[in-house]
């Protein structure tokens, strides 16, 4: 009998100790990456955003993929089309410093929403909506359902077609009952974080990381349990949610540009960019060599450019 309880109070111990660890953890995260923006609410849901540039511009939407914040594609974009756009981002429900509803937020459905709410509440008129990885299923649900607010795409290395296989291990583990609570809120915050440079290094693959990349895009923040278990729910839906989409990309006309690499070690090419571009009537395909799942990072002008080049497609819409 001594033996179990020297078990049990050896298992208490380190229960404990992975928690304080994870409070501290977050505590440090938060202080490390405030709010850079302001708070809406979203239908009930509290949604970080971040704006800069002349109100009553153009509108640029900036939406992040999974595993993510805000900071991904700002970094690289805002400051170069804030001077003449109203450039728009935000933290998706459950990561950043965003809420997330109880029900139905993994639905692409519910995610286009918030981002409608976050255009409607940020000025008024059609935005060009940029968006990498899963938060391209995101945009291009937007424009299925609320096209008035969606005047064109870029997309870069998209997540948005069903594939045979089954999402990451730890997602699935993540989504669990009970012990998908207990992983991310004790495991996730200890190991996640020394384990994290491998897992970057696959997003730019066959590139190197760049330097500070980590701090400059704040990925210590989906470590925090509560970020991701939502991401982790967003990946386990994303399959049944784009296969239920997917039928209805031939009915989008929006100007668009895809961007994608030759491989990519997080989504395949071939199933995702390379099809969509053949679904969608108006799209426009281009690669970027050797930047795996990181165009806009990697080759930033590349990106830059085609959001030039819908901007000047939906302007000459507008005057014909």
């Amino acid at each position: 009998m001594l033996w179990l309880l020297a078990i049990a109070v050896a298992i208490a111990a380190a229960a404990y100790a992975l928690s304080e660890n994870a409070r501290a953890y977050v505590a440090r995260t938060d202080v490390r990456f405030p709010p850079t923006g302001h708070f809406i609410d979203a239908d009930g849901v509290r949604i970080h955003v971040r704006e800069a540039g002349p109100k009553g511009a153009p509108r640029i939407l900036l939406v992040h993929g999974a595993s993510s914040n805000l900071i991904e594609l700002w970094g690289p974009l805002a400051e170069e089309f804030s001077p003449l756009h109203r450039v728009i981002a935000y933290d998706r429900p459950g990561m950043g410093h965003s809420e997330r509803a109880r029900r139905d937020e993994h639905k692409m459905a519910s995610q286009a929403r918030v981002a409608a709410r976050v255009l409607e509440q940020a000025d008024e008129g059609p935005a060009i909506v940029v968006a990498h990885s899963l938060g391209a299923g995101v945009a291009l649900r937007l424009a299925l359902d609320f096209p008035h607010l969606v005047s064109g795409l870029v997309l870069i290395a998209p997540a948005c077609n069903p594939y045979p296989w089954k999402p990451a291990w730890w997602a699935r583990l993540s989504t669990k009952p009970i012990i998908g609570d207990l992983f991310c809120s004790l495991i996730i915050p200890w190991l996640g974080p020394p384990l994290s440079p491998s897992s970057v290094a696959n997003n730019f693959w066959p590139a190197p990381v760049p330097v500070n990349y980590l701090e400059e895009a704040g990925v210590p923040m989906i470590f925090k349990p509560r970020a991701f278990r939502a991401s982790a729910f967003d990946v386990v839906a994303s399959n049944v949610e784009f296969g239920a989409q997917q039928p209805r990309y031939g009915e989008l006309f929006t100007p668009t540009i895809i961007i994608t690499a030759e491989k990519d070690k997080i989504v395949s090419p071939k199933r995702h960019a390379r099809a969509l571009a053949a679904d969608m009537p108006a799209a426009e395909l281009v690669i970027a060599p050797d930047t795996g799942h990181m165009p806009h990072r990697l080759r930033t002008d590349l990106v830059i450019a085609a959001i030039r080049r819908v901007n000047e497609m939906t302007s000459a819409a507008a005057t014909d």
